[in-house]
């Protein structure tokens, strides 16, 4: 399991490469479309479709990111409230939760993709299939490092379980 976990980490920085350069590019297209606005007069039709896509692929790729840094939302008054030793088996069901819910989202991005097949985006004229797998691949990372969490909240030791 380790091994595979180093090979995820990897994978990891990869995205956070991925996640940096969509970032760069979605604030030069903003900040080039809004010059262009403002002193131009003119705006670039294709400017807030490439921003939309690379903000839903920021969201998308940075989910596994949140998951494995434990940085989701939570509802801090449950786990102040409830008894050290059932803590463990809320975080392993927020895991499983969280798996659960990351596995239909995965399968479900292969219909979408096969659907999408004939759909282009109307500005840019990219094939659509293109959003919905990287939707795909989101949800898949996102699905793995719930696993490794799911692992992570199975194996640790019942006094260590507040400390996360």
């Amino acid at each position: 399991m380790e091994s595979l976990r180093v090979v995820f980490n990897r994978v990891q920085l990869g995205v956070r490469a991925f996640i940096g350069v969509c970032m760069i590019v979605m604030m030069t297209v903003i900040f080039v479309q809004t010059a262009t606005r403002y002193l131009v007069f003119y705006s670039i039709p294709w400017s807030e479709e490439l921003s939309r896509y690379l903000y839903v692929t920021l969201t998308l790729m940075g989910m596994n990111l949140a998951i494995t840094s434990k940085q989701l939302v939570r509802i801090d008054i449950i786990d102040n409230y409830l008894k050290p030793e059932y803590d463990k088996w809320l975080h392993a069901l927020r895991c499983a939760l969280a798996l659960a819910i990351t596995v239909v989202f995965f399968y479900s991005s292969f219909g979408m993709i096969v659907t999408s097949a004939s759909q282009s985006s109307p500005a840019m004229g990219i094939s659509m299939q293109i959003m919905y797998a990287i939707l795909g691949i989101g949800f898949l990372l996102s699905a793995i490092a719930s696993l490794f969490e799911l692992y992570d909240a199975l194996k640790q030791p019942q006094a260590e379980s507040k400390e996360n």
